[in-house]
């Protein structure tokens, strides 16, 4: 506390100085102040802190209390409120730069960029020779240069971050950042390997670094180092005892090496080197069920309990076990026993999540609310019961209720992929896709470019077209993990997209080489997938036909060679060849299904229809039949189809594309309140489903117009802003005119009627818009244009444009 006793001196003497210009509350909060500084200089931090509160009730600007304050907590490990108590001052005395560097400091260690730019580039002006501003402005370089793909300021903010290390070596703030960037470098270059001797220098310094801890972890084990993974993975369940995912890891590799009584025997060591003994204890119990059985694991489990009376935890433990064991009205009685028997405490708030998650699991949603929201009034910053309630928010169509309780997780937990996945969730939901993909992109970071959230972050990208950036996802995931198999599929895709066949191979080829039979299928798809985009028919109808022949039977390589074959007009060529496979399996379904299309490919209707028929009979359960059958026999015989369509939902009634099918047949008989119920019952069946919410959120507002109804195809549709898909962008750009937006109508209206050009609905959405823009001109034509494409069209929105149109003032 040394600094504290310098700061203290200095204190006294502009005390001395200012005591007689003070009023009396000033007077007492500097006395107060004084206290705390004494006190700190004692090492008495807690009593210390209670002065500085004490402080903030009579001068809340105390400048130097805030500060010290704010030091206190950081030094604390309590970041969250560090983070609150540096921005507070920030606010109430901007030029003074300490709270602008540490503010900075720590959102890059959270990986909150936006806030990192925000206070980092403040920081660099207010105090341009700090090493500590320049480690920071280096390090914003960088990652602004790596956006950017701009080499030389890549390369420029690395060799600055080499420099800064070396001079400042002794610094640690500025060294962390110097090793993020050097580590950062090295991880994205062709031998990621180089950056284990970095890593190990970083770990020196913070090794409460989880991402560090896991990237070495990753290296040495791809080093092929099995017995230094080991080694590590030891150190890291000592520096996490309550992290599950080291412990799962830990067991992992005990039982790849076959040592379950020495695995078993470093874990109760572990116990008693913890000060922490759940998370250890917990994990012999895991580690005894992989490896012993569930009978052993309860064992110990009824150990702990028997050992520790009145510790709840360890009876929850047993309960989570029978639950999953299928015993679950036991496991749910004995939780909610728990939960009433104990006082409130963190560990019965964890029981609660628990109990929270079984009743979701055994459909009691409601019951789960209650149990999230008695945590949540207890703690308002709990990370589980928020993420929880979170996700049902986005359910529910609000992402902005849900993105608020996911920043108060956040605050807690900055470094929770979770927390990050469900936050570019709700922005997604929200219509924001640029602060979901920030979000999404930050999961990546934090992770350590781990695949699942690497994959989730590549398939946004390439929704919104970023082909290139969606590959770079690709390509750094695959430089931590090389062999998964989804990634090396996932990157291939891209490629392929870009017309990148040689790299495009090169990858099938590391995919050909883990020699699985997912990897070898996914590689056969792709090959021919690049045949058919480079146009060589001839050669991907050979290719198909090669895998087929040399054993593989999949109907997917058949129904490829068929669609060539009609694409191409060669139809006795898909005849004779299907009819060659049909000879071999004469009852398969698949080859059935293949007979009934070509059959109406080639005008055979009654041949087809039979056959339908012949399908559905042998199983009730088969949508695809239901469905072709109902469309061959919609246009001829509706109420026949319609028939078809009820059995097939009364035989299948969870199916959605049934439904929906449903749903259009009432929409056309003019059953619009039916339609509408149907689809809201299975938009809330599945909410992520963003066709069904386009489909509600159209059906909406095409036939209804009341405020209520067009709010409500608001929430559900708000997700559709920005995307790219003419449908989509039809939908919401009505919406925003149906509530008077028509700058922002027309922004998804243009083009969304360039991509559906003789869609008279979109045409027509667009020229009211038009109208209401008082762009008379674009109005006449399109609404002209509109009307010609409707003909005779019942809906009233037609006589709507009529009227419009008849209004509009001449040229």
């Amino acid at each position: 506390m040394h600094q504290y006793r310098l700061r203290l001196i200095a204190v006294l003497l502009a005390s001395a100085l200012a005591l007689s210009a003070c009023d009396s509350a000033e007077e007492r909060a500097q006395q107060h102040f004084l206290s705390a500084m004494q006190l700190l200089d004692e090492g008495d931090a807690d009593r210390a802190l209670v002065e500085l509160r004490n402080v903030f009730q009579l001068n809340g600007m105390h400048q130097e209390a805030r500060l010290t304050y704010a030091r206190i907590q950081r030094e604390r490990g309590d970041e969250a409120e560090a983070y609150s108590q540096y921005l507070l001052s920030a606010e109430q005395y901007p030029e003074v730069a300490e709270s602008r560097l540490a503010l900075a400091e720590m959102a890059i260690s959270r990986l909150d960029w936006a806030e990192a730019e925000r206070h980092g580039r403040e920081a660099v002006k207010l105090s341009p020779d700090a090493p500590l501003a320049q480690a920071i402005g280096m390090t914003l370089d960088y990652r602004a240069a790596i956006e950017a793909k701009e080499t030389a300021a890549t390369k420029a903010s690395v060799d600055a971050a080499a420099a800064l290390l070396a001079a400042h070596s002794d610094s640690p703030g500025v060294a962390v950042l110097a090793h993020q960037v050097l580590i950062d470098a090295q991880m994205r270059g062709p031998n990621p390997a180089d950056a284990l001797p970095q890593l190990d220098a970083a770990l020196a310094l913070r090794p409460d670094r989880f991402d560090w801890q896991m990237m070495r972890l990753r290296l040495v084990f791809e080093a092929g180092d099995i017995a230094t993974a080991g080694v590590h993975l030891q150190e890291m369940a000592k520096l996490f005892p309550a992290n599950d995912q080291v412990r799962s890891l830990l067991i992992g590799w005990y039982v790849d090496q076959g040592d379950l009584d020495g695995a078993e025997a470093v874990m109760r060591d572990l116990v008693t080197q913890s000060e922490e003994k759940l998370g250890p204890q917990l994990a012999i119990v895991e580690f005894l069920r992989q490896t012993k059985g569930p009978e052993a694991a309860l064992a110990e489990v009824d150990r702990l309990i028997a050992e520790n009376p009145g510790a709840p935890a360890y009876v929850a433990t047993r309960a989570t076990m029978d639950f999953q064991a299928g015993r679950k009205d036991e496991a749910i009685a004995a939780m909610t026993a728990l939960v009433k028997e104990a006082p409130d405490s963190p560990a019965v708030r964890d029981i609660r999540v628990g109990l929270a998650k079984m009743l979701v699991d055994t459909g009691n949603p409601v019951g789960a609310r209650s149990e999230i929201e008695k945590v949540i009034t207890a703690d308002p910053t709990n990370v589980d019961a928020l993420k929880m309630r979170a996700v049902w928010l986005i359910d529910e169509d609000k992402p902005g209720d849900a993105i608020i309780d996911l920043r108060t997780a956040f605050d807690q937990a900055p470094r929770d992929v979770d927390i990050l996945t469900l936050m570019g969730q709700a922005h997604e939901r929200d219509g924001a896709r640029d602060l979901a993909g920030e979000r999404y992109g930050l999961a990546v970071e934090v992770s350590g470019r781990a695949a699942p959230e690497s994959l989730r972050y590549a398939a946004f990208l390439m929704e919104d077209d970023r082909h290139e950036a969606a590959e770079s996802v690709l390509t750094d995931a695959l430089a931590t993990s090389p062999q998964n198999a989804q990634l090396l599929i996932a990157l291939s895709d891209v490629l392929i997209v870009q017309d990148s066949w040689d790299r495009a191979r090169e990858t099938i080829a590391r995919l050909r080489a883990l020699n699985t039979d997912e990897a070898s299928t996914a590689a056969d798809r792709l090959e021919g997938k690049i045949l058919l985009a480079q146009g060589q028919v001839d050669d991907t109808i050979t290719f198909l036909q090669g895998m087929i022949d040399g054993g593989d039977t999949d109907v997917a390589a058949i129904a490829a060679v068929m669609q060539l074959q009609v694409r191409e007009g060669r139809m006795d060529a898909a005849r004779a060849y299907l009819d060659d496979r049909l000879a071999l399996q004469p009852d398969s379904p698949d080859l059935m299904h293949l007979d009934a299309s070509l059959r109406l490919t080639m005008g055979e209707t009654d041949q087809a229809e039979t056959l339908y028929r012949s399908l559905i009979s042998a199983n009730l359960q088969d949508v695809r039949a239901v469905r072709a059958l109902f469309a061959l026999l919609r246009t001829d015989d509706a109420t026949g189809a319609e028939a078809v369509l009820d059995a097939g939902i009364a035989a299948n009634p969870t199916s959605v594309a049934l439904r929906v099918t449903k749903a259009t047949v009432l929409e056309g008989r003019g059953d619009f309140d039916g339609a509408i119920a149907l689809l809201e019952t299975l938009y809330a069946e599945n909410t992520d489903n963003i066709v069904l919410a386009n489909n509600l959120a159209s059906l909406l507002t095409t036939h209804r117009s009341d405020s209520a109804s067009v709010e409500r195809a608001f929430a559900i549709a708000r997700r559709l802003r920005g995307t790219q898909e003419p449908a989509f962008q039809d939908t919401y750009g009505w919406i925003e005119y149906l509530r008077g937006n028509y700058s922002d109508a027309v922004a998804a209206l243009e083009p969304a009627a360039a991509g559906l050009p003789d869609d008279a609905l979109v045409q027509l959405h667009l020229g009211l818009t038009y109208a209401a823009l008082n762009r008379t001109a674009d109005a006449r034509a399109t609404l002209t244009r509109a009307l010609d494409l409707a003909a005779d069209s019942p809906l009233p929105q037609f006589a709507q444009a009529r009227q419009v149109l008849e209004a509009l003032p001449a040229n």
